[in-house]
């Protein structure tokens, strides 16, 4: 534990948000008591994060043999130290509550909390052209810097390289009764199957593959949900305008694009025999954003699963809480095009920065998809000419890039009341002199893990215990 005094200034800093905190995050439950575990069940409600069983990754349409870096692997020694977990930290627990509270985990209790920001309703600091809604972004004429930023809380419990994690073959019996009542009732059950072929009704059916028992294709669910990671570009060789792979530059640049020298790689690495993922938070230059935002309930997007509405199946987009089940994300890569003290592009980074504030490269934090949509990757010159400061693209789904192409990695749904368990610690991106990049992250992680609520719920004098507490953490 570092001295409070060598981080006077970041006190200060978290400090200056508190007034700020009673905006931030929305305040949908009441306040709470008292901390999580002291005894009143009303604010324990909400188990901790564990990881899936093996079933119920079948059952989703995964094949656990293709995870890369699962938590508890081997004997419960996979990825237990090293990133995201520091020093004496380690990443889970074993814990025989998490098939207690959901029969659908086994018994590893994530430790590692991952912070960021969602794009739902998350447009804290930049908004559209004032007064103008017809762009699908939000008219925020009137938004200042003080408006509120959305959390969201994930644990990393795997990452998928390739898509033959979705190519798994499955069969499973459920409704089996050999017995019963005085030994007389029977029921042989219904064999349910992801890629299997079976004889129903005297008919060879064959399920497809890589699909969930519910008949949708695993990899088109999860490819509707986007966690966009944010890479280092500056390198020893300078400033790196974008990713080391052939297949993600001609994504986004077209097929005339190049990989440039210098280039930054989106490879895993094996750092004294432990797996080092290409999107573990050491190698990010600010926290992740998160796409949960992809199905209205209204039915406004034309997501119609069953022909309810049409008459024709429509299975995308879906929803994040309801159909991404096992809370799995693509990752969509997002880089800038120009170091920051560049001619054409550096007002733009200036501009945004002036509102979400930089990391310690001298870029500027990208929180909204306006920023990265219009401002940064649909920027034009004073002239009209397309003129991207920005860029994105996604790793090669059959693993060519050697990196991280999706995540196993549930956004906890709500992380008040007993989620963040007393002994967890937030795995969040950190400036270059130790200091979180999101003093404000760090401050309603510590008021949900020691009061179970955000900050903006808490009285003064717990605000004032979490304020010490975020200032001795770091």
């Amino acid at each position: 534990m570092k001295g409070i005094g060598k981080y006077a200034s970041l006190f200060v800093t978290v400090l200056a948000l508190a007034g700020l905190l009673f905006l931030a995050v929305p305040t949908a439950a009441a306040q709470q008591d008292g901390p999580p575990g002291n005894g009143d069940p009303e604010n324990t409600f909400n188990p901790p994060p564990c990881d899936y069983s093996n079933q119920f990754y079948a059952d989703n349409g995964i094949d656990v043999a293709n995870l890369i870096g699962r938590f508890g692997d081997n004997n419960g020694t996979t990825r237990l130290t090293g990133p995201p977990a520091t020093g004496k930290q380690v990443n889970y627990v074993a814990d025989s509550n998490c098939s207690v509270f959901d029969p659908n985990r086994r018994n590893f209790r994530i430790l590692a909390t991952t912070g960021g920001n969602n794009d739902d309703n998350n447009s804290p600091f930049t908004c559209s052209v004032p007064g103008n809604t017809g762009n699908g972004f939000l008219d925020c004429a009137n938004q200042s810097r003080l408006e509120p930023e959305t959390f969201q809380f994930i644990s990393i419990l795997a990452f998928v390289d390739n898509q033959n994690a979705f190519s798994g073959s499955y069969l499973r019996n459920v409704g089996l009764i050999n017995g019963g009542l005085e030994g007389v009732q029977q029921n042989p059950g219904e064999n349910i199957s992801i890629g299997q072929t079976l004889e129903e009704a005297g008919q060879t059916i064959t399920e497809a593959p890589a699909q969930t028992l519910r008949g949708f294709a695993m990899q088109d669910i999860v490819s509707n949900f986007e966690a966009y990671a944010f890479l280092h570009q500056i390198t020893p060789q300078g400033f790196a305008s974008g990713p080391c792979s052939l297949d993600m530059m001609q994504e986004f640049f077209g097929p005339t694009a190049t990989v440039p020298s210098p280039c930054f790689p989106v490879n895993d690495t094996v750092v004294n025999g432990q797996l080092i993922s290409d999107v573990a938070t050491p190698n990010l230059r600010q926290n992740w954003r998160f796409a949960t935002n992809r199905n209205s309930i209204d039915g406004s997007d034309n997501n119609d699963p069953v022909g309810a509405l049409s008459g024709a199946v429509v299975n995308a987009p879906f929803g994040y809480f309801c159909d991404d089940l096992l809370g799995m994300w693509i990752i969509t890569y997002l880089w800038f095009t120009a170091p920051p003290n560049d001619t054409e592009c550096g007002p733009v980074y200036q501009a945004i920065g002036a509102k979400n504030g930089f990391s310690s490269d001298g870029f500027p934090i990208i929180l909204t998809p306006f920023e990265t949509n219009v401002e940064l990757e649909g920027h034009m010159t004073a002239s009209g000419q397309p003129h991207p400061c920005g860029a994105e693209a996604q790793e090669d789904v059959n693993g060519t890039d050697g990196g991280a192409v999706w995540l196993v990695c549930p956004g906890i749904p709500d992380p008040r009341a007993g989620a963040i368990a007393p002994d967890a610690f937030l795995d969040q991106v950190r400036n270059s002199n130790g200091s979180p990049e999101n003093p404000a992250l760090t401050v309603n992680f510590l008021s949900l893990q020691i009061f179970g609520v955000f900050a903006n719920q808490l009285v003064p004098s717990q605000l004032s215990k979490v304020m010490s507490a975020a200032s001795a953490a770091n």
